[in-house]
């Protein structure tokens, strides 16, 4: 309980992160909101890091939102805390590095979204993807919208969206959401070589490949009222706690 939220390890070329609240499944709150924004900007200022690796500790990725430090927010808060959201992805996905997702387990909502930012993507067998906002009330935030539509198309984003869908491995690959699926003891390995691959090519082919990618990437501009929506949509639910047990 007393290490960081958010640990940044570098070795050299490398640099892990990791989502670290597993009592609460790594989703955030505002602390380590604030911890993910800063270590961002401190391993966007190592020009020797060229590989970035995102994963969570203990058995979950991420479970995006804490919504029981949502359900306390007042209208205000909740609109600057969902324009940062945005924010810190839109900057995961354009940090110059190349990025790395590891989904060691179950990645919801903007938990999800957050991962499949990165450039590249491996996942255990034990990971899921599902949304869950609009059971809550709420859309999906995050920019999410803009990564998913941008990943499998508007349509079958806005499908798994209202209906709730949880994507399994296999959907995963099929959907080329990851590289691979692999059972959890093996992830690390399955990770590392992919590591391997990329610093063995040119640091600047691949900056310049991300460049040139980004020109026909997620339309952030179309998820800029993504704040607005957010809270307002906080507000109007019905008070008191989300679903047990629920994640956003």
């Amino acid at each position: 309980m007393n290490e960081p939220s958010v640990l940044l390890e570098r070795a050299g070329r490398l640099a892990r992160i990791t989502l670290n609240r597993p009592h609460r499944r790594n989703s955030f709150d505002l602390a380590m909101l604030a911890r993910f924004e800063d270590v961002l900007h401190e391993v966007g200022r190592d020009s020797e890091v060229e590989v970035l690796v995102l994963t969570g500790a203990g058995s979950a990725f991420c479970a995006g939102t804490d919504v029981d430090e949502l359900a306390t927010l007042d209208a205000a808060t909740t609109m600057h805390v969902q324009r940062r959201t945005a924010e810190v992805v839109e900057r995961w996905y354009r940090m110059e590095q190349t990025t790395v997702t590891a989904f060691n387990g179950p990645a919801i909502g903007s938990g999800a979204v957050l991962g499949l930012a990165a450039d590249l993507r491996v996942a255990a067998d034990s990971c899921f993807f599902t949304f869950p906002e609009v059971t809550f009330g709420i859309p999906l935030t995050w920019s999410g919208m803009a990564i998913l539509a941008d990943l499998v198309g508007a349509d079958r984003a806005k499908r798994w969206l209202l209906l709730g869908d949880r994507i399994t491995p296999a959907e995963m690959l099929r959907h080329d959401l990851v590289t691979a699926a692999v059972p959890a003891d093996e992830l690390a390995a399955a990770c590392d070589a992919v590591i391997e691959r990329l610093l063995a090519v040119s640091p600047v082919g691949r900056s310049m490949t991300k460049r040139a990618a980004r020109l026909a990437g997620p339309r952030f501009e179309a998820a800029a009222n993504d704040s607005y929506l957010g809270a307002l949509s906080v507000a109007l639910r019905p008070a008191g706690a989300y679903p047990k047990g629920g994640k956003s």
